[in-house]
């Protein structure tokens, strides 16, 4: 890639918020990962997720998933909410705000135009959290951070307070940045601080004890032995990276009101509890709340320790 083309990239990116740019020969995507994968689907620990199973070719072949593909460019964008909830009731911190699918790729357009001006015959394409792709791998493989013993993406300075997303495009790299080793030492505090034992190795977790997968992706009862060490996490769950070390830094420069928009999530129980399907859907219908539902968001509620 030509270097003046690798800065327009970039300064396009970061004038419209995201905060760190990458890039990686799209190539196949090394065994070891593959089979740390694969690995981890055999032991069931995807849950009921069977998405997670199927487009293995297109996951790691990056050339498949969008064909003429020659560089992915990934870049971070700080959440909306960059503080963690901590009253009786909480959200994770990424949902606070609109669905960030849609936002994101309005504030890469501009540099997505520009790739299609440089190379029209090959159209760029951008996802986030929206295709088969291994995020936190490519982010990794771009000198974006490393995948941490909780298996988020922990950027040295950003913590893993962000979205991740890419652009797939057919202009070719000049060189790689190196890719950061892991670096959470001895530190086990992620693994210590999950109360239901989510954790079970570096960058491995048991979808079926996280608080996250129960209240988000689960199509079937949350289990009582789940439910009872639940304190007050109704959508999502950032217990784990609440404790990490790297997001003790503050990123509250990084607060956006544009994609946070007129956010307020009802602050007691009886409130959730009276809320109609209508009021939920103005309210949360443009927000990542919007994935679990009212019935959901209000039946783990109704499971938690310590509500009337």
């Amino acid at each position: 890639m030509h270097p003046d083309y690798k800065e327009k990239i970039s300064t396009e990116l970061k004038d419209n918020g995201f905060v760190a740019v990458g890039f990686s020969n799209a190539e196949l995507v090394d065994q070891d990962f593959v089979a740390k994968y694969n690995s981890w689907l055999t032991a069931g620990m995807h849950a009921e997720m069977s998405w997670l199973e199927r487009n293995s070719e297109k996951r790691f072949d990056p050339t498949l998933l969008h064909p003429g593909t020659k560089t992915i460019i990934t870049a971070l964008y700080p959440w909306t909410e960059v503080e963690f909830d901590s009253g009786e009731l909480k959200i994770a911190a990424y949902a606070h705000g609109f669905d960030y699918h849609q936002f994101l790729r309005e504030k890469a357009k501009p540099a997505l135009d520009f790739l299609s001006r440089v190379n029209p015959n090959h159209k760029p394409r951008f996802f986030t959290d929206s295709a088969p792709i291994p995020d936190r791998y490519w982010a990794q493989k771009a000198g974006l951070g490393f995948i941490g013993k909780n298996g988020n993406l922990i950027h040295p300075e950003l913590g893993s307070r962000f979205f991740i997303a890419h652009i797939f495009t057919a202009i070719s790299p000049e060189k790689e940045a190196k890719p950061l080793i892991q670096a959470c030492g001895s530190c086990t505090k992620c693994i210590d601080a999950c109360p239901t034992e989510a954790i079970i190795e570096n960058g491995m977790i048991d979808s079926n004890r996280c608080i996250s997968y129960w209240n988000i992706e689960a199509k079937t009862e949350i289990p009582t032995e789940i439910a009872d060490k639940n304190p007050g996490w109704i959508f999502g769950c950032d217990i784990c990276q609440m404790v990490c070390p790297y997001n003790k830094i503050s990123l509250t420069k990084y607060n956006n009101d544009e994609m946070k928009g007129r956010w307020k999530a009802p602050e007691n129980t009886a409130k959730w509890r009276s809320m109609s399907e209508n009021a939920f859907e103005l309210q949360f219908g443009f927000t990542p709340l919007a994935r679990a539902g009212l019935h959901k968001i209000v039946d783990t509620l109704n499971g938690l320790k310590n509500t009337d």
